[in-house]
Parts: C-alpha cells; structure tokens; sequence
C-alpha cells in the first residue's frame, strides 16, 4: 500500500501540459541544466555529475554518453552539426566531433567553475564564470585570453552576437547586489554595465533581443539601449529563447515562504499590430526547488525544456495555450502547506467559482464537508495519513491529494 500511495503522490506533483508540453522519460535523477537541438529529433542535454544525454527520435528514447567527468556540467552548443561544446564547473571544457556521441577533454588549468558558453566558430568562443570570469578562444580552446569583468559576480549567461558585440548576465536568486547584466563592443576587451536588474536574455543579433528583469519582460531593437515593454511577470525567468523578434520563451520558477512555489513554460509574441499575446502553462511543487533551467526550440515546431531531478519536457507544435487563467484543472487549484500540519491555503488560479470542499479518506469516507469557498481550511483534527480533496464547480470537479502530519 506505501508503494501505490508514493506512487500516487509522485504522479500527482507532475504538471500536466495537455497537448502542448510533454513530458519525456529522461531515464536519471540527476538535475539537467542544458539542453542544445541539432535537429528536432537530434537532442543533446548536459546536468550535473557529468551526465549527457541524447536523443536521436525526437525524445522516445534518451541515451546517456560518457563524459569521462563526474563535474556539473552547465552548458552546451553546437557550432555544426558534428562539433560541439559543454562546459561545467571546475574549469570543465568538453567537445564532441561525432554529434554528441563522444567527448574529448580539453585541459584548461583552470579550476574556476564554468557557468556560460557562447561559440561563434569552432575555433572561437567564450566562457563565462565565478568572479567576473569571461575567458576567450580563438584555437579551440588551447590557449584563452582573459576577457574578464570587475567584480564577484558568477554569469552564467554569456552570448556573443559577432567577434565585437557581447553580453554576460549573472542572476542569481539572492537579490540584485550579486547582479550585473553587461556589455562588450570590442571583443571582451572592456565591458559596460547596463543594469542589475535583468535575470536573463536573449539576442537574435547585436540589436534585436529580449530581456527579463524582476517584473517586467523587455525588447530592444537597438542593443538594450531602449526598451518596449511586453508585459510583467513576477517570477524569476531561469531562461529565455526566441527564434523571432516577434516571440520569446522563457522557464521560470517562482518561490513562496509558504514553500508552495510556481514553475512555468511561458510564450509571449507581439502580432501584426504590436498587441502582446502571452500564454502560460504552470503548476506548484511543495519542494520549494527550481525544476527548470533552460529551454530551446530546434526549429519553429520542435522545444524541449529541462529541469532538476531529470526533467524534459518536449513541445512539438510550437503553441501553446493559458492553462492558468480560465481553465478548472488540476493546474487551476493549489493547496499549500502540503504536507499540512494545522492550516491550509487554497488558491484558485482560474475564474471558475468553487461550491465545495470535501475531504475523504483513503477508504472513501467524507471527513470534511465546506459549502463555502474559503481560501484556508483548520486540517488540525485530522488523523496523520493520506486525504483526497475534491472541488467542486459548476464547470466540474477536481481531485487534489492532501499529507497530514
């Protein structure tokens, strides 16, 4: 019975993203912190304890490849089809002539960690690390200039648009005073500082580009020098990716003293008449943990997100609808605590009313009855173990799962 119950609880913390999102089976554990597409099908990811993953059908089937490294490893890229790069921490560089099937170790003697890779060319690229760290190629990674910017700062995003301009980011959940979002015009020679309040971004070219910063989501046609506005978010965007000037993407993940946080995929566009369209698919974790890191689209159709405790996600139409704002789903109702002690918080994220609580057993037996929409519930009284909680509407009901200790 403990077996089936784990089971049942494991199931329900997945987020359902009907047709939009699916989730693959990535066959580990371990946190996946990149994710790179050659093609739709042809999928490379890198996580932590050196794990690299690929796929060669679009994500039926995720094969793990040696690394010859137990690092983190943090990023990776392709410059063609067959060469590719990924770095991690402790001074990591690997790289990959056969499409991922392989990987060499190229010795850096540095033992910094790596966080940001950006390749122009197979010779050329840069890395981005802790302390100011951005580091320069133009052999392939036998010799690095040092390109670095002033002060304690960890960018793990480095995007290089052409061998002049350069940004680096190094957002960290902590607060601004670890963040910088800067700029280079000369190679990574000297560095402009932009602001700290952008989380992330992402530049189509040395103008054209989307930032995040802690409220509202941005575009720039002119190198960030000015922005137009394309709506707020609240949460902290862990990545971005746009194929368009008219569209991005983004993973973010918001977190609650309450531990009930929010992790979304969202789209945002611009039509013909410059109105912002935004969508959302989202759910709630009681971990408190940030499940997604990046996420890219190998072509207009085909997306993929990764995420902590071996998560992808795969998109394969290239919409997306709001799962948050007028559907009654299971993504609509959050319970937090959970698991409960005394009092529990509802929330309703859709604009369906709910007429009732009710709360039974494992066995089916109503233990609690509420003809009243009230945002907490007193769960002190009942007996430590395993309830289902169903709310009810007139658009139907929906079936939560409830711990008590």
């Amino acid at each position: 019975m403990k077996k089936i119950i784990a089971l049942l609880l494991l199931l329900n913390s997945l987020p359902f993203y009907a047709q939009w999102w699916t989730l693959q089976n990535s066959g580990v554990t371990a946190n996946l912190n990149d994710v790179s597409g050659i093609t739709g099908n042809e999928v490379l990811i890198v996580g932590n304890s050196g794990t690299i993953l690929k796929t060669i059908d679009g994500g039926v089937h995720w094969v793990q490849k040696t690394s010859s490294t137990i690092s983190n490893l943090m990023k990776i890229q392709f410059v063609n089809p067959t060469i590719g790069y990924a770095v991690g921490e402790n001074g990591t560089l690997l790289k990959t002539t056969d499409s991922g099937e392989s990987w060499s170790t190229i010795t850096t003697g540095i033992t910094s960690n790596f966080y940001g890779l950006s390749c122009l060319s197979e010779n050329v690229f840069y890395i981005s690390g802790d302390n100011g760290l951005v580091l320069k190629t133009i052999d392939g990674g036998t010799n690095f200039s040092n390109e670095s910017y002033v002060g304690n700062y960890s960018f793990k995003t480095v995007q290089f648009l052409n061998d002049q301009v350069g940004y680096a980011c190094s957002f960290e959940y902590s607060g601004s005073d670890s963040n910088a979002f800067i700029k280079t015009n000369d190679g990574g020679e000297t560095w402009t500082f932009l602001s700290n309040e952008v989380t992330s971004f992402y530049f189509l070219n040395e103008n054209i580009g989307f930032l995040k910063t802690f409220g509202p989501v941005f575009k720039t046609i002119d190198g960030g020098v000015n922005l137009i506005y394309m709506g707020d978010s609240n949460s902290q965007t862990a990545d971005l990716f746009s194929m368009n000037e008219n569209l991005v993407w983004s993973v973010e993940n918001t977190f609650t003293l309450c531990n009930c946080s929010y992790f979304c995929i969202e789209k945002r566009e611009l039509d013909n008449t410059q109105v912002l369209s935004a969508a959302q698919n989202c759910y709630a974790d009681t971990a408190g943990n940030p499940p997604f890191e990046a996420i890219t689209f190998a072509d207009a159709t085909t997306g993929y997100v990764v995420g902590d405790y071996g998560i992808i996600y795969k998109n394969a139409t290239g919409t997306m609808e709001d799962l948050g704002v007028a559907e009654f789903n299971k993504n609509s109702i959050y319970i937090s605590p959970n698991p409960a002690f005394e009092l529990i918080t509802i929330e309703n994220k859709s604009n369906t009313q709910i007429n009732s609580i009710t709360i039974t057993d494992m066995n089916g037996r109503i233990i609690l009855e509420d003809n009243t929409a009230h945002t907490t519930l007193d769960v002190n009284s009942l007996s430590n173990g395993v309830y289902f909680i169903q709310f009810a509407s007139e658009k139907g009901s929906i079936t939560k799962k409830l711990i008590k200790k």
